[in-house]
């Protein structure tokens, strides 16, 4: 017998919680009958793009205000809540992919974690480019860059496969078609606003992750939960860079 309507809701605010509590520092906890199964797991990437709004919109408050402590208190709540945990894979992946090693040694680089030069060097670059748009930027466009960066992560997840059998990038995959369409879905708000900011934001997160999909598996035969992470900051800021360019 099929789920009823009621449970087929209740089921989706489920994974849309799961998503928050996955890609941000927000306890979620959820009713203790409710079970947890690996399916659900793979499909809270489908609320990825949507869960993107909230930072999005952290930032965006901040760079109205037009004073440099709300522009810092607002980046630091938006990376302390949601973007953190990705600068660490930005900054291991940075480590990792520019090791001249082998692959297995550019593995092992990126699960110790340690920060080395190249995560030095490059994590400073994007923060002090994070910094300078952010200054000169539309607030609108941080809503765009945080949904869409997180859009180019789901994409990169649909179109690749697992470097390793096991970690947390691995848990991810396979992931179903409709995961992807419903986080494409989700991004539908901004076209109404801005279309040719929803243009240009759509067509730089696919080449984003289109992009990270060539370089991980040249450097490590796939992606790991570092590179998606990666993909998610980068996206977000290529997005705020395409905006720049084309529509400000």
């Amino acid at each position: 017998m099929g789920k009823t309507i009621i449970e087929k809701t209740v089921n989706e605010v489920k994974i849309m919680l799961l998503s928050l509590s996955f890609i941000s520092r927000i306890p979620v906890r959820l009713p203790g009958k409710m079970t947890v199964t690996d399916g659900d797991i793979k499909a809270c990437v489908r609320y990825f793009s949507l869960i993107g709004y909230i930072p999005g919109l952290t930032f965006a408050l901040g760079r109205t205000t037009h004073n440099t402590i709300f522009y810092l208190t607002s980046i630091a709540i938006a990376f302390w809540l949601f973007d953190l945990f990705h600068f660490d894979g930005l900054l291991d992946t940075f480590d990792g992919f520019f090791n001249q090693g082998t692959k297995e040694k550019r593995l092992q680089i990126m699960s110790y974690g340690n920060v080395g030069p190249f995560a030095v060097f490059f994590g400073m670059l994007y923060m002090i480019s994070f910094w300078e748009i952010f200054k000169i930027a539309p607030p609108i466009n941080f809503i765009y860059a945080s949904v869409f960066g997180r859009l180019s992560m789901t994409t990169l997840l649909h179109i690749s496969r697992p470097s390793k059998e096991e970690g947390l990038g691995a848990f991810l995959y396979p992931t179903s078609k409709i995961n992807l369409i419903i986080s494409f879905l989700w991004t539908m708000p901004l076209l109404f606003i801005k279309p040719y900011h929803f243009i240009i934001a759509f067509v730089v997160s696919q080449l984003t992750a289109l992009s990270m999909k060539y370089i991980s598996e040249k450097k490590i035969s796939g992606v790991t939960g570092d590179v998606l992470g990666a993909t998610s900051l980068l996206g977000q800021i290529f997005v705020l860079v395409g905006l720049s360019l084309f529509c400000n």
